[in-house]
């Protein structure tokens, strides 16, 4: 049974077309807090790129995320959804993401061959054709079939890239605690947004929280991600990454983005 309908995963750590990667580049960046109190840190450049540096060279891992983001309703107000996603992933061709949230509940695998997007709650699911190499299945499933996946600059050869040419000055806050943890704050100002870095203290690097304003929407809404129980050294199969549908599960087709133009927007 063939359906015709769309499940878009919706909010993403987005910089530019992208998520919140940190990158080598930002080299380039001005840094107006130029002195770190540890470890012989004396930049925020310098941490950033420790932190983005590590996660490029991870060959696999997985990791879980404790998401909380705002909508602005039509009448002005703002409110504030949750949810929980886990995320694994081995390079160059493997990725799986479940997402378990307020709005939605999905899931997004890829094998190198192909991608499939399951609905639980609806026991739907569409699958297409990808790219060989996640780095190309990420660009391509989201232009030609309006699917973005959370965080997927974290999941390419070089998660940190997007972000280097529109960051226009970053600082340093200070230590600060995620989860009665201490790490680095690192506040990153781009023209549309700001966005707010927990980098962990101790080695590796590993990224802690961000927060992300839109500072020039209305009412300045927010995403926020908390990162736990990191594993760069997962014991993962083939079958994590490959969807097969069970009894009372049924095929259905994507709409493709200029479609949607024509659907009602809803709470998704």
């Amino acid at each position: 049974m063939w359906l015709q309908f769309n499940l878009r995963i919706c909010v993403t750590l987005i910089i530019a077309c992208g998520t919140v990667g940190l990158s080598p580049g930002f080299a380039q960046v001005p840094d107006a807090s130029p002195t770190l109190p540890s470890r012989g840190l004396r930049t925020t450049t310098q941490l950033l790129e420790q932190m983005c540096g590590f996660l490029k060279t991870q060959p696999a891992f997985t990791v879980e995320l404790d998401i909380t983001y705002d909508n602005v309703l039509e009448s002005g107000e703002k409110v504030q959804y949750s949810a929980y996603q886990t995320t694994t992933v081995r390079k160059p061709d493997r990725l799986r993401s479940d997402y378990l949230g307020d709005e939605r509940n999905t899931r997004f695998y890829y094998d190198g061959n192909s991608f499939t997007l399951f609905s639980p709650d609806l026991n739907l699911f569409a699958t297409k054709a990808a790219p060989p190499t996640i780095d190309e299945a990420v660009e391509n499933i989201a232009e030609n079939y309006g699917v973005v996946i959370p965080l997927s600059n974290l999941f390419v050869s070089d998660p940190c890239a997007v972000i280097t040419p529109i960051i226009q000055t970053s600082l340093f806050i200070g230590i600060d605690m995620v989860n009665r943890v201490e790490g680095y704050h690192i506040l990153l100002v781009a023209e549309d947004r700001d966005v707010q870095v927990w980098i962990g203290k101790d080695q590796p690097p590993l990224l802690m929280k961000v927060v992300i304003t839109h500072k020039n929407l209305p009412s300045s809404p927010q995403y926020t991600a908390v990162f736990s129980s990191w594993d760069f050294n997962p014991s993962i199969s083939d079958e994590t990454f490959t969807f097969t549908p069970g009894e009372g599960v049924f095929g259905v087709e994507f709409l493709l983005p200029d479609e949607l133009s024509d659907i009602p927007t809803s709470r998704r």
